[in-house]
């Protein structure tokens, strides 16, 4: 492989909201049911009512162990200051971008991944509308280098979900709109979904679905059902709700219907789609004169033009990569999570890439998000200047 590109966009990356962001600018009809941290004493958790409260570890804090070149040993016993701070403060971020060589990034929810297993519909609107500000400013800040996904609330009526997202578009920094990926009693295939894929596609918005996001089980109960951690976050988030997506959205019409629409599969990871295409090509070929309702292409032309996906480590999705759509394939870091790349995002593409032409591998780190969010394409950032 020839020289690496100098800075990489990330189309997957996360923030961690400031711990007073809920109790100091939500809504006041609900600022005494903000969202908030837990102090406890095995470390900091965060509520959010109708949630299980969770460890504030994950998020943000474990990576600064991984920084130090400490081997991460309990995911408990962090505080909300030991999250990094590039997580939500601008400076910091704009320092920890240049360290990792990330010349822009595209912005996804920290505490507010779970926020969608709220069951209160005016509430949870109201935490995500109070978020989608926040990340409006925090991108503005970040001039240039970071755009945000708008998160619309996955269990309100549907015209309150549009009407969401006509006000996100509308505020600077945001450039695309974030949906849950499994709206638990009412899936995407269904007609009362028809006026939000009109308006998104009138919008000109990609549509990104995070993995691991459900307005139903609590996510508790999931690590218990598949046996821990690992088994929710590689087997269900990642493989189980990422496949069963893909499959509704297409053999429901969904994308024949509306073929403006553009959906980006977050921290979905790749290596598993090729195969996955391949059998519903088949099933298609075998049973499309019955199947209802009726696609007229197989399912591969539909991913190939409606969908993209983003991923970290996947060197198996890369090997693959002609049996996909190249240009629709988007490397993230996962900033600040410790399964993604940061701080050696550059030693890990240029591993997983190893033999992979340059003008490929710029397309899959760089160009492919820059062409889809508008980016411009990243050249060299000014040092930052000094105090």
């Amino acid at each position: 492989m020839n020289e690496l590109p100098e800075l990489y966009i990330s189309a997957d990356s996360h923030v961690v909201e400031p711990k007073e962001l809920w109790l100091t600018r939500m809504d006041k009809r609900f600022r005494a049911r903000a969202p908030r941290i837990q102090s406890r004493p095995d470390g900091d958790y965060f509520a959010i009512e109708g949630v299980e409260p969770f460890s504030i570890s994950p998020l943000g804090a474990m990576i600064q162990d991984k920084v130090a070149g400490r081997e991460v040993v309990t995911r408990g016993g962090k505080r909300a200051e030991d999250i990094r701070a590039g997580a939500w403060q601008a400076r910091a971020r704009l320092a920890d971008q240049q360290l990792d060589h990330i010349g822009a990034e595209v912005l996804y929810p920290g505490y507010g991944l779970v926020i969608f297993g709220a069951p209160d519909p005016e509430y949870q609107l109201a935490c995500f509308q109070c978020y989608n500000d926040w990340l409006s400013d925090f991108c503005v800040e970040l001039d240039g280098r970071a755009l945000g996904a708008a998160v619309l609330p996955g269990n309100c009526p549907v015209e309150i979900m549009i009407k969401e997202a006509e006000r996100t578009a509308k505020k600077p920094g945001l450039r695309s709109v974030m949906l849950v990926n499994n709206p638990a009693g009412r899936p995407y295939t269904l007609p009362v979904y028809d006026p939000l894929w009109a308006a998104i596609s009138d919008l000109d918005l990609p549509i990104a679905i995070h993995m691991g996001t459900s307005t139903g089980e609590q996510l508790k109960d999931r690590i218990e059902r598949f046996g821990g951690v690992y088994g929710v976050h590689l087997v269900d988030n990642r493989m189980g709700n990422a496949m069963r997506l893909l499959a509704q959205l297409i053999f429901g019409a969904v994308t024949q219907r509306f073929p403006r629409l553009r959906f980006v599969m977050v921290e979905s990871g790749i290596g598993w789609i090729a195969g996955v295409l391949h059998f519903l090509d088949h099933w298609w070929t075998e049973n499309r004169l019955w199947m209802e309702p009726r696609t007229d292409e197989k399912p591969s032309f539909f991913f190939k033009r409606n969908f993209w996906a983003t991923f970290e480590d996947d060197r198996a999705g890369i090997l693959t990569r002609h049996l996909l759509n190249l240009d629709h394939l988007m490397w993230g870091s996962d900033y600040p999570h410790t399964e993604g790349t940061f701080p050696h995002s550059r030693e890990q593409i240029a591993r997983d890439f190893a033999g992979v032409a340059a003008a490929e591998v710029r397309r899959m780190v760089s160009d492919n998000a820059a062409f889809l969010y508008g980016f411009q394409p990243p050249g060299n950032p000014a040092p930052l200047a000094a105090d």
